[in-house]
């Protein structure tokens, strides 16, 4: 999730702990811990992309990490406030607004390595997108309202609703897409139509409409629902994918941390040159019309697998939820 989100849901998470004890600046301390996690962006300039992609969101995000700094943070905060209040509110206050940034990137289509170093495996709900307004509008209004109104029933009131709000919009995400997954799964099965997995993914700035990317064996279909929809079949756009080149380059130290990133949905093009393109479709497509269009692959060629000519590809079209939002609305309420 973006940083303003995060640092909005830490300030708020912290401020439910300590606000009685500081104040207003329990809102700053959280919002500043609560964007902790993302300090790995640092790490960029010691990386290429590709390697990048399998250390954000690891362990910086872990909840060993936040453990760790919650018991440091707390305790040096416990002595700054010269042991006036408890250390075990210090200590909670920071782990909830450090590691809650982990769960909300949990819900995202990127994932989040939880319990890394130990293991590597990107946990991820899929059910809300990076890109969400609403989600944000929540917790933004309840800590305004908290800021601006000088009844303190009102001023203590704010934050918990935007928490309990802007939690049951996750929840309600939750429920969207399960929604969306039975729509997909049955025309599937109406079709007779064999498969291997279905990934639901969502599509940015809301929680109605849902790319299904089902992975079949010698490709993927893809389709969109909006919980709009009209009582019509959905319809799906079949890609084929060059699989079989996988095992032969899957060995490939920054090809294979790609592949994990794809988490098992990797869609592969290969030409007669032996140039390759893999896309990481588990966002699903950037068109919510027509034929599936993918950008940013990793890029290499099959006569040359030297680390330096493998690449993500940035050339391709940069169409995203900002200069696609016409489609994309037309899309959410329901047209096809």
């Amino acid at each position: 999730m973006d940083s303003l989100t995060q640092g909005l849901l830490g300030a708020a998470t912290f401020a439910i702990v300590k606000e009685k004890d500081i104040g207003k600046k329990s809102l700053l301390i959280g919002a500043i811990a609560g964007t902790l996690p993302d300090l790995d962006v640092f790490l960029v300039p010691f990386f290429n992309d590709i390697e990048f992609l399998s250390i954000h969101r690891s362990v910086s995000h872990s909840i060993g990490l936040a453990i760790v700094l919650s018991l440091l943070l707390g305790e040096l905060f416990y002595r700054i406030y010269k042991r006036k209040q408890s250390r075990k509110t210090w200590n909670l206050a920071f782990f909830l607004c450090i590691f809650t940034h982990s769960i909300l990137d949990w819900f995202t289509t990127y994932g989040t390595k939880l319990i890394s170093p130990f293991d590597d495996h990107l946990f991820s709900l899929n059910s809300i997108h990076v890109f969400e307004p609403v989600y944000t509008g929540i917790l933004f209004s309840g800590i305004l309202m908290h800021l601006l109104k000088s009844r303190k029933k009102i001023k203590s009131n704010a934050i918990k609703y935007s928490l309990i709000f802007s939690t049951c919009y996750l929840l309600l995400g939750l429920v969207s897409k399960n929604h969306a997954y039975y729509h997909f799964k049955s025309q599937l099965d109406a079709d007779n139509m064999a498969y291997e997995d279905i990934l639901v993914s969502p599509t940015p700035l809301n929680i109605f409409l849902w790319h299904g990317i089902v992975k079949q064996e010698e490709g993927y279909q893809f389709s969109t629902y909006s919980i709009f929809d009209k009582k019509t079949p959905v319809k799906f756009e079949f890609v084929e994918s060059d699989n079989e080149i996988l095992k032969e380059i899957s060995n490939e130290r920054l090809i294979k941390y790609y592949l994990d990133y794809t988490q098992e949905f990797p869609l592969v093009k290969k030409n007669e040159n032996g140039e390759v393109k893999i896309y990481a479709i588990k966002y699903g497509p950037i068109n919510y019309f027509g034929k599936p269009e993918f950008v940013y692959p990793l890029s290499f060629s099959l006569n040359n697998l030297s680390e330096e000519n493998i690449q993500i590809d940035y050339s391709g079209k940069p169409r995203g939820p900002i200069k696609n939002y016409k489609n994309l609305f037309k899309r959410i309420i329901g047209r096809t």
